[in-house]
């Protein structure tokens, strides 16, 4: 039942995106930006993103000009169809012939379709016909519109209680483990690219296990800085059932409680919401409890001070069925996003066994109540009463001073506390690595029933100080409330009261649920040997003796060699590998296949390609094979890359989708007569993890000084398993995934292959991508303590500038 669903109102096509994406860039990073005016494609199709760009002069559009794909269309379906990857854009008549150029040249379409006219009116006319199936003053479209009145009425709805036993906390514990908004992610965050650019300097997965468990992600701005922008969201829809304005308050301080550990430019003041609703509009109740939650929303923003200035809506959320409907429950999603001042510092949830006490700070002031929490849902209730935030000032002291402590390295390990409770998130705390956990006293609380401790979802914050005597200065300074609650142990257990909890046991009951969704994704029993094998692939490294961590120095008057990346429609990480180049004293090109095909191109000064990763031709048939079809079937793209080949002072890399070209185009072996190939991964999805490689004794050009080193890359692909019909010893492996079973080898390849080179040491292929694991911070896990400029994968690109100088 895959079958593509034809009456879908927008259906994705990421790689037309990517084109006309890269179309638009090429205009906005040029000296003089040409664009006017710009707007994307969503709700109303053309009718909205054409009338929007002309809203203060009005425009007319030649229907004709309009692209169709089906001639039966009317002229209504023309103009409202909601394409999602088109882009409306003004531009000057003298610009045209540039953007034209830069769009054939990523192949992305392009329609000249109507000009601004300057009288008010926004038309639609068909020069063929004369027909005009719209035409209107431009105050009909965006006059003032008529106020809405909602009438409603509140119905005070009575939850039943949460009943529970004080001796089945272990039974009660294991279930609310198991519920999927509190179990491990791990089936979700593995199957998508989560390194794409080279710029991601935290994502889900936190420690040597590398289970997703972070609280924030952060994007670095640029390849050179330490800036970057953190985003967390929070929701809060059951609380919100009992009570509307405390699920607005708690959403919003679920997204803070998690965007606190990345250092934000101004604290709380440089940070900014974005609110989406969703609501079933127009059902008795619902109206009057969501002008309660909006309200509630308002205010809690207003007390912070920090803004919302932008949302969604979807305020139809109710589905009917021949015997009855369903509505959904009130939800707001709140997505928070702040500058993030050091994306070096971001705090992760792992206890740290040379620190000092673990510490609890409850952020909603409230009691303990159990109310719309996970342990109401296993003892199949909602609760009725939930808490809230009870005191702003508290609240917004308590996350600058965290900051504050983050900023100055007081802080080492954080996590906050959302779905399951406190009792999650101590053991979350305890997960992601081995042989870690923690002794907890409660003893210092005034609530005394252990239960609602536990299991309570008041928002709030664990850490672990760097310095118990530094980290209470500050918060004793600053009038915070908090409670010194424990320390780290180098025992796999947590002890709380009479409980003596064993960390691998309870990880495997979080980890099941993941694996139970994984089965239905994953074939060849790749759940299975992921389930067994996560907490046993330790990330652990062995760096090169003499790595010193320093970027290379390239003095400003030297001539750099030149080097190309090559890039097909569908490419998609030419910027970091372009980037890693440019860093090691390279002067780059970017030649996309066009380029080659039509002859602009020849490489004949080239002297270091790289094919990069992504997805060209979308890979309908096939990873890469579309590709390879682009140079074997035309003549100078062919000849181009056959010269280049020949030469002997030219070296070149393959990543990922590269890797896959150059092996369909047998440049690797071409002395065998039975080539190797690529296959789709075992578990015949697509995989992305930080994983680590044991570099060989090799002989490629730029991997050989690495020899007898184990370090963290990332890995994502859908097709990277090395299928090798010879013996391993016809093959020059340059390097191995760390450990041979699942996940840690993500496909399956033959003799464990991560990185092959050919006889002569000078051509590279590789599905890991060392050039997105460049920097201290784009590595998902980095040894402690170490302060580098670059990782020991960017040798291999200064080897490369240094074998062409030196030949």
């Amino acid at each position: 039942g895959s079958g593509i669903e034809l009456n879908a109102i927008q259906r994705s096509n990421p790689e037309m995106q990517k084109r006309a994406a890269n179309a638009i860039r090429g205009l906005v990073e040029s000296d003089n930006n040409p664009i006017v005016s710009i707007h994307d494609h969503g709700a109303g199709g053309h009718l909205n993103c054409l009338s929007e760009l002309v809203e203060e002069t009005g425009g007319l559009i030649d229907l004709d000009k309009l692209p169709v794909g089906d001639p039966t269309l009317s002229a209504k379906e023309i103009i409202g169809n909601e394409s999602q990857e088109r882009m409306g854009l003004v531009i000057g008549q003298k610009d045209i012939d540039t953007l034209q150029r830069i769009a054939d040249r990523e192949r992305s379409p392009m329609y000249e379709v109507g000009d601004v006219t300057g009288d008010h009116r926004f038309t639609f006319e068909s020069k063929s016909n004369g027909s005009k199936p719209m035409d209107y003053a431009l105050e009909d479209f965006f006059g003032s519109s008529p106020k809405t009145v909602m009438t409603d009425k509140t119905i005070d709805r009575k939850y039943a209680d949460v009943a529970y036993s004080a001796n089945d906390f272990e039974s009660y514990l294991k279930d609310v483990l198991r519920l999927e908004a509190v179990a491990s992610k791990d089936w979700l965050t593995n199957k998508v690219d989560r390194c794409v650019g080279g710029k991601v300097a935290k994502q889900q997965n936190a420690g040597p296990l590398q289970l997703p468990l972070n609280n924030v992600g952060v994007m670095a701005l640029d390849y050179l800085g330490k800036e970057g922008i953190a985003t967390s969201i929070g929701h809060a829809p059951i609380s919100a059932l009992i009570d509307p304005v405390a699920g607005s308050r708690n959403a919003i301080a679920e997204s803070l409680s998690n965007i606190v550990w990345a250092p934000i430019k101004d604290g709380l003041k440089g940070i900014s919401l974005s609110a989406n609703w969703m609501w079933a509009c127009k059902n008795e109740g619902e109206d009057a409890r969501l002008y309660a939650a909006v309200e509630g929303c308002s205010e809690f923003a207003i007390e912070l001070k920090i803004n919302i200035p932008t949302g969604k809506d979807s305020l139809s959320m109710k589905q009917k069925y021949p015997n009855g409907e369903v509505i959904a429950p009130g939800t707001v999603i709140i997505s928070a996003a702040g500058n993030c001042t050091d994306i070096r510092k971001v705090v992760e949830p792992v206890l740290q066994k040379n620190g000092d006490s673990i510490y609890y700070i409850n952020l909603s002031q409230d009691d303990f109540k159990l109310g719309g929490s996970s342990f109401a849902q296993i003892r199949n209730t909602i609760g009725n009463e939930t808490s809230t935030i009870k005191d702003a000032s508290f609240f917004k002291n308590a996350f600058n001073t965290v900051q504050d402590l983050i900023g100055e390295n007081q802080i080492l390990a954080g996590h906050d506390i959302g779905s399951g409770g406190l009792i999650t998130t101590l053991l979350e705390l305890c997960f992601a690595d081995v042989n870690l956990g923690a002794k907890i006293d409660f003893s210092a609380f005034a609530e005394k029933d252990l239960l609602k401790i536990l299991f309570a979802e008041n928002i709030g914050i664990v850490f672990q100080a760097q310095s118990d005597e530094a980290v209470e200065a500050k918060l004793n300074a600053n009038n915070i409330e908090f409670f010194k609650i424990g320390s780290v142990t180098s025992t796999a257990t947590l002890e709380i009261a009479d409980y003596k909890l064993d960390i691998p046991t309870y990880r495997d009951v979080w980890f099941e649920t993941s694996y139970l969704l994984d089965q239905k994704q994953s074939k060849n029993g790749r759940a299975q040997a992921r389930f067994e094998n996560y907490k046993n692939q330790v990330l652990n490294y062995t760096f090169p003796a003499h790595f010193t961590g320093k970027a290379p120095v390239i003095s400003s008057g030297v001539e750099r060699p030149k080097a190309a990346i090559i890039r097909e429609k569908g490419s998609n990480s030419e910027r970091e590998m372009a980037n890693a180049m440019y860093l090691a004293g390279f002067d780059v090109k970017d030649v996309h296949m066009t380029d080659l095909i039509s002859g602009r191109e020849t490489l004949e000064d080239i002297q270091f390609i790289g094919a990069v990763g992504g997805f060209s031709n979308s890979d309908v048939l096939g990873s890469a094979k579309g590709w390879a079809g682009a140079f074997l079937y035309n003549e100078k793209a062919k000849t181009a890359l056959d010269n280049f080949f020949k030469r002997e002072d030219t070296l070149s890399v393959g990543i990922c989708n590269g890797c896959q070209l150059f092996m369909e185009l047998e440049v690797i072996n071409p002395e065998h007569e039975v080539h190797g190939k690529m296959h789709h991964n075992e578990s015949q999805k697509h995989e992305s993890i930080f994983t680590s490689v044991t570099v060989q004794e090799n002989n490629s050009v730029m991997l050989s000084t690495l020899a007898g080193s184990t370090l963290g890359v990332w890995v994502s692909h859908g097709e990277g398993k090395f299928k090798l019909p010879y013996a391993e010893d016809q093959y020059n492996i340059v390097s191995k995934y760390a450990y041979e079973g699942y996940p840690a080898n993500p496909n399956g390849s033959d003799y464990n292959t991560a990185m092959m080179c050919d006889k002569t040491g000078r051509h590279l292929v590789m599905m890991p991508h060392i050039e997105r694991s460049t920097f201290q911070w784009n590595w998902a896990h980095y040894p402690k303590d170490r302060n580098d400029e670059v990782s020991p994968w960017h040798e291999a690109f200064v080897n490369a500038r240094k074998w062409i100088e030196k030949n």
